[in-house]
């Protein structure tokens, strides 16, 4: 039996028409096989916090959201500030809480109002008192270094990601002096 010219056409659109459909789902296939790899990107965050100074802020990525990391002086007096009531994370309880004895913590830099970014103001606002803040400007929305809600809208204070100190490096994604997104 002899090919027509018909049946020749048809055949590579056939084929061309596999190639894609192949194509398509590779990545899907791809992502299916290797779940642990791509869960794993940017997970982990290694800070290096040997030249990070008392009150200074480096920023940073984690799991594609700005992460600060701050040093706090060793004498820093977190009691003077006035929380807004009714504030707490997912404990619970306020962030200070969680991570007072720890002078150098990474908080999740996005604004639980509205997901702005807050600007860090060591010298202080008026709505704090004129002590140390995190401030939304978008919004009005004021956090102490811990990352507690002072005033504003915000309804509940910065996110805290799981980290360990190891040395000089604060890691960022693992379990440590805070076990679980907070």
């Amino acid at each position: 039996m002899e090919a027509s010219r018909r049946d020749f056409i048809s055949l590579g659109i056939g084929l061309l028409g596999a190639a894609g459909g192949v194509a398509a789902l590779y990545p899907l296939v791809r992502a299916m096989l290797e779940p642990s790899k791509i869960a794993a990107l940017g997970a982990v965050v290694e800070v290096d916090i040997s030249n990070l100074q008392p009150m200074q802020v480096r920023v940073t990525s984690w799991k594609g959201k700005t992460t600060f990391v701050i040093r706090l002086p060793e004498d820093f007096k977190a009691d003077d500030y006035k929380l807004k009531e009714g504030a707490l994370n997912s404990k619970g309880t306020t962030n200070y809480e969680i991570l007072k004895g720890h002078p150098v913590f990474a908080l999740v830099g996005i604004c639980t109002h509205l997901g702005c970014i807050p600007l860090w103001k060591p010298q202080g606002e008026e709505a704090s008192g004129g002590k140390p803040t995190f401030h939304c400007p978008c919004h009005g929305g004021y956090y102490t270094p811990y990352g507690d809600v002072i005033a504003g809208p915000p309804p509940r204070p910065l996110f805290i990601p799981p980290q360990k100190l190891e040395g000089n490096k604060l890691i960022i994604g693992e379990k440590g002096f805070v076990q679980e997104l907070i």
